[in-house]
């Protein structure tokens, strides 16, 4: 699946940072947005808050299979059913993995060892700023993105100054809590979103400089071509090895072109902009939360 409101600001559509509330569909579920924040109408309604800088908590993750994630709960969007449910500062990630923060680190539960947990050290993801596990976690200095494969945890390292000097990749094995493979990435960009999809592997977004990075694996990442839109990405969707949809931040809305949204069908060697009323819009990835609310907020 895809987390895609992982790392960076949680980029609200227009409509709701105007301070007019919007609602879109998840399957069955309703979701509405306002300038506070999102709440998610399942049986029983999760509140999301909107935090400074844009951030949404607990993080919204929606996989392949129509499952909600938010924070400690689980609810599946087909009914608005809560299949379980949790506190705020926990994560449950697909394919059964829980994430708890905790003094030192990431107290990390598999559905593949059920009745087992174990602890992963903040220091083993190369996390900087002395910030504690669950402060990480809210500033989104610390993100997690699951998928058949395992976890990819990404970790910001700040310099002196309190600036992003760089960021590792660590893929993590959820039933031991071992990390089977860190890769330093650099400081490529602002790095503001870490997602996962089942065919699509993992990918993470760079808003400024407006790069994506993908991985197979978890291990090895390449820099995928992406449009020169003029303005900074803000979310990515890989659906497969050739399906990727990006966002850029709207600065205006346009009427040929309000969405600010590109598709690729071959991996990022073309794109195509989508345009209103463009056919490409009833293949968005319903996981896809910006894709989603975007053409919500497109279509008022």
């Amino acid at each position: 699946m895809r987390l895609a409101l992982a790392l960076g600001a949680a980029v609200l559509a227009p409509a709701a940072m105007a301070g007019v509330p919007f609602d879109y569909r998840i399957g069955a579920t309703g979701i509405t947005e306002d300038e506070h924040g999102i709440v998610i109408h399942a049986h029983e309604p999760v509140r999301l808050e909107l935090r400074p800088g844009g951030r949404i908590w607990p993080p919204l993750v929606v996989d392949d299979g129509g499952r909600i994630y938010v924070g400690g709960t689980v609810i599946d969007a087909l009914s608005g059913r809560v299949l379980q449910a949790g506190g705020r500062d926990v994560l449950a990630l697909p394919y059964g993995v829980q994430v708890a923060p905790e003094a030192g680190g990431y107290r990390f539960r598999s559905s593949a060892t059920p009745g087992r947990d174990c602890l992963l050290p903040l220091n083993k993801l190369n996390a900087g700023g002395g910030k504690s596990a669950l402060r990480a976690m809210k500033d989104a200095s610390v993100a997690f993105a699951s998928s058949p494969r395992g976890v990819v945890g990404l970790a910001t390292q700040l310099g002196m100054n309190g600036k992003v000097s760089g960021y590792t990749a660590s893929l993590i094995d959820a039933a031991s809590c071992k990390v089977a493979h860190s890769t330093w990435l650099g400081n490529p960009d602002l790095l503001v979103e870490l997602a996962a999809s089942k065919a699509g592997g993992w990918w993470i977004t760079g808003s400024a400089a407006q790069t994506l990075l993908r991985s197979a694996d978890g291990r090895r990442w390449r820099k995928v071509r992406v449009p020169a839109q003029g303005a900074p990405l803000t979310s990515s969707y890989a659906v497969n090895d050739k399906e990727i949809w990006v966002a850029a931040a709207q600065s205006g809305e346009s009427e040929e072109r309000p969405y600010m949204l590109s598709y690729s069908g071959d991996g990022g060697a073309s794109w195509a902009s989508l345009r209103r009323d463009d056919p490409l819009l009833g293949r968005l990835p319903p996981a896809w939360l910006e894709g989603q609310r975007r053409r919500a907020a497109g279509s008022d």
